[in-house]
């Protein structure tokens, strides 16, 4: 009972994270289910999975209602991650877990130091006839009521890193925000708001993808996923109506903590095993 409840617990805060930066809830749920918890690795994962469609079914309504998420470059980018989420499931069991966690943390370092390097201003808007294609979008920016407009640019690039975040969303059972966002934001050119929540929204049927397999293989435990799932869709929801008291600066510098925390857990699971 003691770890349904502290996983109930620790769900809720993973889930208003992950909802805030677009990332999922796995990033904390899967450590504290099996470095202080206990519990074997693969169903940490299975569970963490379940987390991250309650994750993106609590918080996507709200932000696809509110116009801030993209529904175009969402679904033109879930093609390619829930694809990845299949083949992340059915590598998972055959790729060297040491190997992938030392690229996985030098790749999230990079990106940390990018966008610690990139400048914090709003994107200006985007002329109609860029030669580098894509489409133009536009959102109302919620801390000051302002128009942002954008161009989603680099559509096929975009799509290639998404199948890869789809394949590490299977793998670890983070999702795949942890690549999409700064992908979207730094590659094309997606302001860091539109990028988290745009991730949020292709979580769910990324992990659904995912989930299916690690269920198949029996290693889904349903007592300890429920309650996951249960605190993951409440921390979410609080996370969806707290995003638009939140800066982008805030958001920016959220998205870095967490990929220098993740990086160093990749390291150090790289070196254990």
């Amino acid at each position: 009972m003691s770890l349904v409840v502290i996983a109930f617990l620790v769900s809720i805060a993973a889930g208003g994270f992950g909802a805030l930066v677009g990332i999922g809830g796995g990033l904390i749920i899967v450590p504290v289910l099996t470095v202080l918890l206990g519990v074997p690795i693969k169903t940490a994962i299975a569970a963490s999975l379940i987390g991250v469609i309650a994750t993106s079914m609590s918080a996507s309504a709200h932000y696809l209602d509110s116009g801030i998420a993209d529904r175009r470059l969402g679904l033109l980018l879930l093609l390619a991650t829930a694809a990845g989420g299949i083949t992340g499931g059915l590598l998972g069991s055959v790729i060297d877990g040491r190997v992938l966690a030392l690229l996985f943390g030098t790749l999230l370092v990079f990106v940390a130091v990018q966008m610690i390097r990139q400048r914090a201003a709003l994107p200006a808007p985007v002329p109609h006839d860029d030669p580098e294609g894509g489409f133009v979008s536009s959102y109302i920016e919620p801390s000051d009521g302002s128009e942002v407009s954008y161009r989603a640019r680099r559509l096929q690039a975009g799509a290639a890193v998404s199948f890869a975040a789809g394949n590490v969303s299977g793998l670890l059972g983070v999702g795949g925000g942890v690549i999409n966002v700064p992908t979207m934001n730094l590659a094309m050119g997606v302001p860091i708001r539109v990028a988290t929540t745009t991730s949020t929204f292709m979580l769910g049927p990324t992990a659904a993808a995912s989930a299916l397999l690690y269920f198949s293989a029996g290693v889904l435990d349903p007592v300890l996923a429920g309650p996951v799932a249960l605190g993951v869709f409440i921390g979410a929801r609080i996370g969806a109506r707290m995003s638009s008291r939140v800066s982008q600066g805030a958001l920016r510098v959220a998205f870095i903590a967490v990929a220098l925390i993740f990086a160093m857990q990749m390291f150090f699971r790289a070196i254990t095993g």
